[in-house]
């Protein structure tokens, strides 16, 4: 996944939007159903909408009673909230067997029995936040796969030898100081994320000695030889475990190549700038940043050495996740 891909998403949903912001009385719940079965058909969506979900799910008692109409005057305390909120009303309108529903709720909450008022109300409470926070959660993964992406190059480009060189020095703490440049780039560049102090010079790893509800879930690992593919399809489950852990819907793994060898992700969406894996609602990003010192190509001596992880490789560890919980 790139930053235009991630465009592109956003750009079709700000039109699925518009269609809902402009339907009128008779064309609302088709349109409503429109927008929710084209939110559906996306992964992505999926997984922002199950994490969303997971982290409201007392307000479901709520959304039963505005549809119900014993309660019209419920005001979310934040934003996540209100989306929370949004999710469960449209929900429950498009299960409802009365076509209408969406006018009902919007007259009773917005007291008022014009129906352009009413649905006006009823887009403003309970559709717009929705959309908003999709696309701010849309937004925010464009940020970071950016940064990312300029990461790579950086390392790449004008780090190589000194990160390998980092690494090779201390092997046992390479990992963990290729990761704390990782993190102090993200921060220079604004990233919002606190870090326990004691993790800095410890063991711990960056994700859980994150002081905040919703940490950056991106980790590192290094693959230092071809008999090391284990290594990383494991490192995949790692950070599928701390999406689950705290209801991320997102992830990053990234990957230093410090071996001689080419290290391909046979991915389904390997053609996108930043590979990713998709599964039960979790979106694993996946970069590999090459710091071995000599840039590597096919020889007179031989073909250049390949290891290979598929996604089936990276959808079984995760089946295995599941099977533990």
């Amino acid at each position: 996944m790139d930053t235009a891909y991630v465009q592109n998403l956003r750009y079709k949903l700000q039109k699925r939007f518009r269609r809902v912001n402009s339907a009128d009385l008779k064309l609302i719940h088709v349109a409503l159903k429109q927008f929710w079965s084209f939110l559906h058909s996306y992964p992505v969506f999926v997984g922002i909408l199950k994490d969303l979900k997971s982290r409201v799910s007392d307000l479901d008692i709520v959304a039963v009673n505005i549809e119900n109409g014993s309660v019209s005057n419920y005001f979310p305390d934040n934003e996540l909230q209100a989306a929370g909120i949004s999710f469960y009303v449209i929900s429950k309108c498009l299960k409802s067997s009365r076509e209408d529903s969406e006018y009902l709720i919007g007259a009773h909450y917005g007291e008022t029995s014009d129906a352009f008022e009413a649905l006006n109300k009823f887009r403003v409470f309970f559709v717009e936040p929705l959309y908003e926070y999709l696309d701010e959660q849309l937004d925010d993964q464009r940020a970071i796969l950016a940064l990312l992406r300029r990461y790579k190059h950086k390392c790449e480009w004008f780090q190589r030898n000194e990160l390998h060189k980092m690494w090779e020095d201390d092997r046992s703490r390479g990992e963990k100081k290729l990761a704390l440049n990782l993190y102090e780039y993200l921060h220079d560049q604004g990233l919002d994320f606190n870090i326990e102090p004691w993790s800095i010079s410890g063991e711990a790893d960056l994700v859980a000695a994150q002081k905040s509800d919703e940490p950056l879930i991106a980790d590192v690992k290094v693959f230092s030889e071809p008999n090391k593919k284990n290594y990383i399809i494991n490192g995949f489950g790692q950070i599928y475990r701390y999406t689950r852990t705290f209801n991320e819907p997102f992830g990053y793994l990234i990957i230093f190549n410090t071996s001689d060898a080419d290290l391909k992700l046979a991915l389904l969406h390997q053609e996108q700038a930043t590979p990713f894996v998709v599964s039960n609602g979790k979106t694993i990003f996946m970069l590999t940043i090459d710091i071995y010192p000599v840039i590597k190509t096919a020889s007179k001596e031989g073909k250049l050495k390949t290891v290979e992880i598929t996604e089936k490789d990276l959808v079984k560890v995760v089946e295995e996740e599941q099977l533990k919980s």
